[in-house]
């Protein structure tokens, strides 16, 4: 074979090599390749290694020979004892090689083997535990919905009990406890252990707790004395619809961190609405449409930082909103309110800061003293 020969299938083995790691580099049909070899017989695999390993030491062959100038072997003759002898290790190092290939090819399948068996049974064991959850969460369902006081209270423990161990499905879980507020609000036990199990996972005012992620939608819920104090909220709060009645309803010491308090068409009634020394970071708290009936709207050393608090179209009847040593880094915005017989007096701690800013002018009706910037 001439010298010309040996070049072209050097080029041509070299081709092949290239090729083939080229289309694994870039993965090439994947998940048919993968599905075939996990089809395929262990001898195909076993052929197709000892294939890739010839095309190998052919192409490492040939461009060795290319190097050296493509030599002309010398004949039999020629050979010494001692050559033959280094020869004969030579090819029985090639055959070891090959029986190297295949053992490679043969562990090779035995770890995917394994890994398939173990990826399985992660599978298995998934879909045992969301079947264990779902049951855990019918059974929940069942005794909330349940007739007596006593099993919906069962019903609560067993709902928080889940959503603590089911994190994936938490939001839900917290979504059927609040339904039971709207459902059963005459029913007092169970609204308070209900608030017991959210205080308990809302954390505190300094450190977030394993719920304050998530959405709290109290839309039409009728709250008594609620206490939401010294809690830390990071997901949306909304009050939409919702009742506020008693001597006392506390968001005192609370955090709102990025999020919003939505109090859209909320009704306060005969009531103290504590935001004493509470902290909004990055949020916003929206008062649109709301209805403050001889209640007190306590905002002493609020700290709203880069958040913003709006009066949108709500009406004070016999109420007042007091505020002083706020941190503010916008203004109050009171828009298209109405004050009957109730005043609105906002104060900062940087005297000359505008702690209040009227969209359209002062209401009719506000007393002028309730307005003055602290001197």
């Amino acid at each position: 074979m001439g010298s010309n020969t040996w070049q072209y299938a050097a080029v041509g083995a070299l081709a092949v090599v290239w090729l083939l790691l080229l289309a694994r580099r870039l993965k090439l049909p994947v998940r048919r390749r993968r599905k075939r070899e996990a089809q395929s017989p262990v001898w195909v695999s076993i052929i197709g290694w000892l294939v890739v390993a010839l095309l190998v030491a052919a192409a490492a062959g040939g461009g060795l020979l290319w190097i050296l100038g493509w030599p002309t072997m010398p004949k039999q003759a020629a050979f010494t004892t001692t050559e033959m002898l280094d020869l004969l290790k030579i090819g029985l190092a090639v055959v070891a090689g090959f029986g190297g290939v295949v053992a490679l090819a043969v562990n090779y399948r035995k770890q995917r083997v394994t890994e398939a068996a173990h990826t399985h049974a992660l599978n298995q064991e998934e879909r045992e535990r969301t079947k264990l959850f779902n049951e855990r969460f019918k059974v929940a369902a069942e005794l909330l919905s349940g007739e007596q006081p006593g099993l919906r209270i069962a019903g609560v423990s067993a709902m928080a009990g889940l959503a603590d161990d089911w994190e994936a499905q938490r939001q839900t879980c917290v979504d059927a406890l609040i339904d039971q507020l709207r459902l059963h609000e005459d029913d007092a036990q169970t609204a308070n252990k209900i608030f017991r199990a959210l205080r308990d996972r809302l954390g505190t005012h300094r450190e977030a707790g394993p719920w304050s992620e998530l959405n709290f939608d109290f839309t039409g819920v009728r709250f008594v004395d609620a206490d939401f104090s010294e809690r830390t909220f990071t997901g949306a709060v909304v009050l939409d619809g919702a009742e506020f009645t008693g001597d006392h309803t506390s968001f005192e010491r609370t955090a709102f961190r990025n999020t919003t308090l939505s109090c859209h068409g909320t009704t306060f009634t005969n009531t103290e609405v504590n935001f004493q020394d509470a902290y909004f970071d990055f949020g916003a708290i929206e008062f649109v449409g709301c209805t403050f009936d001889r209640t007190t709207l306590n905002l002493h050393r609020l700290d709203a930082l880069y958040s913003r608090i709006d009066f949108y179209r709500s009406t004070f009847t016999g109420s007042s909103v007091v505020g002083h040593d706020l941190t503010l880094s916008l203004p109050v915005r009171v828009e298209l309110c109405t004050f009957l017989d109730s005043t609105i007096d906002l104060r900062t701690f940087e005297a000359g800061f505008q702690a209040v800013r009227y969209v359209g002018g002062e209401p009719g009706g506000l007393p002028t003293a309730s307005s003055e910037l602290p001197q």
